[in-house]
């Protein structure tokens, strides 16, 4: 979790006072790994705001979701490794079986099937 913008702000003109970043952790309650990455945060961007926007995980290997629905419901009698080979066929790309299941239940999509009714 990120401190607050003001704490930070506190911290670091505390420390350019000329507090040492020993008795400004015990002072803020702040640990001194997080006063060094704000005193290097601000020395490369020159802002103590926390970095955003960047990508967390892997990058995914499905991107269009609508096309995924397609996909899935155009070969719902499949199983996943018919699935995963079909859409290697149509895409080009190489996909495992875990993806195309966890894609299936990012879309909601459920392969059971009612043997009752049979």
């Amino acid at each position: 979790m990120a401190l607050s913008i003001d704490l930070r702000e506190r911290v670091i003109a505390a420390v350019d006072g000329g507090m040492r970043i020993t008795n400004a952790c015990k002072v803020f309650n702040v640990c001194r790994r997080a006063i060094y990455s704000w005193l290097d945060l601000r020395k490369e961007t020159n802002s103590l705001r926390p970095k955003y926007g960047y990508q967390r995980g892997h990058s995914h290997k499905i991107k269009d979701w609508d096309q995924f629905r397609k996909f899935a419901e155009a070969h719902k009698s499949c199983t996943i490794v018919q699935m995963k080979d079909k859409w290697q066929e149509i895409n080009g790309e190489t996909i495992s079986k875990s993806v195309i299941q966890r894609a299936l239940i990012k879309i909601n999509y459920t392969s059971k099937k009612n043997f009752s009714l049979c």
